[in-house]
């Protein structure tokens, strides 16, 4: 079984969400825009590997300061079960 430190659980969950996002929304757009054809998996992971490139850097950089602002503006639970 594969064990990760909590930084290399982040950085590997921040560019796995990065990544099935761009999935689901690359394929998403492009079935909106063109309809499902007979190129779509050629057209689709030219747009996926561009929106990777997008996508992968922005969810290291975005979605840390995301979490820290949430982190900063969240209550601690003093309440007793």
């Amino acid at each position: 079984m594969i064990h990760f430190t909590k930084s290399q659980a982040r950085l590997f969950s921040n560019i796995s969400v990065s990544i099935a996002m761009t999935v689901v929304m690359t394929g998403g757009m492009l079935l909106v825009h063109a309809g499902y054809c007979i190129d779509f998996f050629k057209l689709w992971f030219n747009d996926f590997l561009v929106g990777c490139c997008i996508a992968v850097p922005t969810g290291l950089l975005i979605v840390p300061i995301i979490s820290k602002w949430v982190d900063l503006h969240t209550a601690e639970d003093t309440s007793i079960i």
